[in-house]
């Protein structure tokens, strides 16, 4: 038991010992903004892919394949959905470059090579 103890000590010791000298390290600064860029672009991908998901379930995809383009009022109009939802709905598809959006008018509009 004591054996046990001491061997337990031990390692404890040399963990600490081992996180001090990582801890002394010198950090690369362009290597830890590459992970933070490679772990931001992950973290956006999930959210559009729950956002595509979204206007999968919701037939939004499937309303806006038939539609010129649209305002978000027409586009949730057609779709038989809340304009509130529908609007930021649409703005994510648009930051992730899935529909298009045309400032001037106000409208959105799902390309036909993204529709097919």
């Amino acid at each position: 038991m004591a054996s046990d103890m001491q061997l337990v000590s031990s390692l404890y010791q040399e963990t600490e010992a081992l996180m001090s000298l990582e801890s002394t390290l010198p950090l690369d600064p362009a290597n830890s903004e590459a992970f933070a860029e490679q772990m931001l672009g992950m973290l956006n991908s999930a959210a559009l892919s729950l956002m595509l998901s979204i206007g999968h379930k919701t037939r939004l995809f499937d309303t806006m394949a038939g539609m010129t383009p649209a305002t978000s009022e027409q586009i949730a109009k057609a779709a038989g959905l809340h304009e509130r939802y529908v609007r930021e709905w649409l703005a994510a598809m648009v930051v992730g470059r899935i529909l298009e959006y045309d400032g001037a008018r106000g409208t959105y509009r799902l390309p036909a090579e993204h529709a097919e």
